[in-house]
C-alpha cells in the first residue's frame, strides 16, 4: 500500500516538482503546506505517514518547530 505524504515547502515550484515525482512513483500526496500553521491545518483532516519538511518556512515558525510537533504526534 502506498504511503501518504505531506509536503511542507514554501517554494511552490519545488513543492510541485516533488509532488509530481512522488505521485508518478505511486505515492499519495495529501497536500502541500507553505507554513507551520498550514501544515497543522492540513493534518487536522488526515494524518500523513511521512512528512517531507523544509527547514525554512514562511512565518514565525520553522520546519524545526514543526518537526517537534510531528514527533509529539508520532509522525
Amino acid at each position: 500500500m502506498p504511503k501518504s505524504i505531506l509536503i511542507v515547502e514554501d517554494e511552490l515550484v519545488i513543492a510541485h516538482d516533488v509532488r509530481l515525482t512522488l505521485e508518478r512513483a505511486g505515492y499519495t500526496v495529501l497536500g502541500i503546506a507553505r507554513s507551520y500553521q498550514a501544515a497543522l491545518d492540513l493534518m487536522a483532516g488526515s494524518v500523513p505517514e511521512i512528512v517531507l519538511l523544509d527547514i525554512f518556512l514562511k512565518g514565525d515558525r520553522t520546519g524545526i518547530d514543526l518537526a517537534a510537533k510531528l514527533n509529539d504526534r508520532d509522525i
